[in-house]
């Protein structure tokens, strides 16, 4: 009887320690929300009135992402799905469309059944009359990516509409599984949908779980995305290839291990940091092989100046090869700017006249202002402690300067939640210095408790006094109070290794990703708080630079800016085109129409308006 009372004690003491461990252990979960879709202007599907039939052929692959997140509505009746290039592992081409469980505003389906429809992407009405034969739809398509795996009783389902009938069928379904290569689904249109105004559809079953460490919160599952949808008479099911030599990875950051460093340190960082090639990937979606010239652009864009880059001239690329390519540079990023510096690198390919040009070029933009980053800017997941009992745990990131410097502060980059659960948790800001590659003796730890008031961006936390460091060094945060606090975690790059996290004793994480939290360093400029800014003086002349432009500006002004500035473009028919809060950073003009636009740069205080010409060209 003994013996069994023991066993039993044993076993919940062994039980309760393996709790109290779990729950102090750093997890990821799906998002709530997506950031990208929440910040853009997105079209309701209920309003898209476009009601002209289209002729054959029907392609989309998706290569628009760069300008938007929404699909063509050309093409496209909805706009529930999600146009990327963040989710997808080696698409058949850059850009995607994913389906998940969040609407067309980025946010989580209302629907509390347990397994939904959720995403729908549908055709506009098409012309399968007039005689035409041996009709044929295919597309590919890839479960989870850098996203939530589906299980496996969710589904991508693809359904045909009669123009006779008018009624849907499910023509192809798959079950939910882990990630795997994209794979081509081809099937044929029958003779009971040929007519004017056939339509298609894909949409995914979805399901959902309430978070047990956060109840009432539930996140974004089940991601699938989809490729190459491509329709057309005179096919057969040996019809699978596209003349499309295609670019399917994105260009990478050229500073090794990082995104963006400060400006002030890339003459110090660029001799052990710079990566010593610049490369491409890129695929034959062909049956036959072809010849193909690779270059690569670099573009100062703050003083609109542009560096070609010599390469090793054409190659041949077999029938559905995939070749990466590497060329050899020198350090390109010389500039006149004097705080911060803005790059794009621009990767393209020469092709022959029939191959498809949309998917030829592939561009990244390479940032330097006064702050280290190793994300991207784009969350895939929420990372923190798991359990109600994290007070006191602490997560640490390490960093590394290049030259002695101030850190001044530190930005971390809040997930949004579902009815905001994460405002009632708190956390100070702590600084520790490097122990041999694991966070030491700690040297600051804010006096203020924090709460995360605002959410889907990055939020900076100013260091009451600045520390000083010289070379390696962590930041981080400590629980005041127990939650899941949700941070952003970048999945496209990794930074395995330098994340740890305390719960009495220091452990390596051992997840894939990087963790959005970035130092701030450099000197610190004079803050203002809102209740004595200052008008804007009439004689402070608002800057944009570079004007004219093509991608991206950046407007400053010799005055300190604050949150009470706002600023709008118009084209020259007086056609509203961009409204934002102001900040210093760059602004995406990619979407504008070429020709003349007008900047106004309003103090929504004082009342002062500042205008200036701005000029787009492609």
């Amino acid at each position: 009887m003994m013996t069994d009372l023991k066993k039993y004690i044993v076993s919940v003491c062994i039980l309760v320690c393996n709790m109290l461990l779990f729950a102090q252990t750093p997890m990821l979960v799906t998002l709530d929300h997506n950031p990208v879709l929440r910040d853009q202007k997105t079209m309701s599907a209920k309003n898209n009135t476009m009601t002209d039939a289209l002729d054959l052929p029907f392609f989309d692959d998706f290569s628009y992402y760069w300008h938007s997140s929404q699909p063509d509505q050309r093409l496209w009746m909805d706009n529930h799905v999600y146009i990327n290039n963040h989710y997808p592992v080696q698409p058949r081409s850059n850009g995607v469309a994913t389906f998940d469980a969040l609407d067309y505003q980025g946010n989580i389906y209302g629907n509390t059944a347990s397994r939904f429809p959720a995403d729908t992407l549908t055709s506009r009405p098409v012309n399968l009359g007039g005689g035409l034969n041996n009709v044929y739809l295919s597309f590919f398509y890839q479960p989870q990516g850098h996203g939530d795996s589906p299980e496996p009783e969710d589904s991508l389902i693809l359904q045909f509409k009669s123009p006779l009938t008018e009624r849907w069928r499910t023509v192809w379904n798959t079950p939910g599984t882990s990630t795997h290569p994209f794979k081509q689904v081809l099937i044929a249109v029958e003779d009971e949908y040929l007519g004017n105004g056939f339509q298609f559809r894909f949409m995914n079953l979805a399901s959902l779980e309430n978070n047990r460490f956060n109840p009432g919160r539930r996140g974004n599952a089940d991601h699938w995305h989809i490729d190459y949808v491509y329709m057309n008479s005179n096919r057969s099911d040996a019809d699978t290839a596209t003349h499309d030599i295609a670019m399917i990875e994105p260009l990478v950051s050229l500073i090794k291990g990082y995104v963006s460093i400060p400006w002030n340190q890339l003459q110090y960082a660029v001799s052990t940091l710079l990566e010593p090639r610049i490369k491409m990937t890129y695929r034959n979606n062909n049956n036959i092989d072809n010849f193909v010239y690779r270059n690569f652009t670099i573009t100062d864009l703050y003083n609109n100046v542009s560096a070609n880059i010599s390469t090793g001239g054409a190659e041949n690329i077999e029938a559905d090869e995939i070749i990466t390519f590497q060329q050899d540079i020198i350090n390109p990023f010389e500039s006149t700017s004097v705080d911060s510096a803005l790059f794009e690198l621009r990767g393209y390919l020469i092709t022959d006249q029939f191959d498809r040009k949309a998917n030829d070029t592939v561009r990244y933009l390479q940032f330097f202002k006064d702050y280290f980053a190793r994300d991207d800017g784009s969350p895939e997941s929420g990372y923190g402690f798991s359990g109600y009992n994290s007070q006191g745990c602490a997560v640490a990131n390490r960093y590394e300067t290049f030259m002695p410097d101030s850190l001044q502060a530190i930005m971390i980059y809040f997930n949004s939640t579902e009815n905001n659960v994460t405002s009632q948790y708190r956390f100070k800001i702590a600084v520790w210095r490097d122990d041999n590659g694991r966070p030491g003796e700690m040297i600051y730890l804010s006096s203020s408790e924090y709460r995360i008031e605002t959410t889907g961006k990055f939020i900076r936390f100013d260091l009451e006094d600045p520390v000083y460091v010289t070379r390696y060094f962590w930041i981080g945060w400590i629980q005041v109070t127990s939650g899941f606090l949700n941070v952003g975690f970048d999945k496209n790059n990794n930074d395995r290794g330098n994340l740890w996290f305390n719960t009495g004793l220091w452990y390596e994480d051992a997840n894939n990703g990087v963790l959005m939290v970035r130092p701030v360093v450099g000197q610190r400029q004079r803050l203002v708080t809102s209740a004595e800014e200052p008008a804007m003086p009439a004689s402070a002349e608002m800057k944009i630079y570079p004007n004219p432009a093509s991608q991206y500006v950046r407007i400053e002004t010799e005055t300190i800016i604050s949150s009470d500035y706002h600023v709008e473009i118009y084209d020259v028919a007086g056609r509203l085109s961009h409204s934002a809060q102001y900040t210093d950073e760059y602004i995406d003009v990619s979407g504008l129409e070429p020709g003349l636009h007008i900047v106004r740069l309003i103090n929504r205080k004082s009342g002062n308006v500042q205008t200036q010409k701005m000029m787009i060209y492609r």
